[in-house]
């Protein structure tokens, strides 16, 4: 799988830097859009991974943890 989109974003955000000021828009405002912009892109781009959808989970909670049957205390020498 080819990256080039992330070239071509990586080239987007340093043209911006540049011609922004001149337009009156600082450094300092194009980060904290940058930041305000980064929570969605990451729930849309980053929640593949994690039980999405088409995974055949139902989303039920399961055992996290071995049953009470499976638990074995651990012999004590004396």
């Amino acid at each position: 799988m080819k990256r080039t989109w992330l070239w071509v974003g990586a080239a987007v955000v340093a043209l911006a830097f540049l011609y922004l000021p001149t337009l009156g828009i600082s450094g300092g405002q194009i980060l904290v859009f940058l930041l305000v912009l980064l929570c969605p892109l990451m729930h849309l781009f980053g929640m593949h991974r994690h039980g999405g959808h088409g995974s055949g989970d139902s989303g039920a909670a399961g055992p996290s943890g071995p049953s009470a049957g499976q638990v074995k205390a651990p012999d004590r020498e004396t």
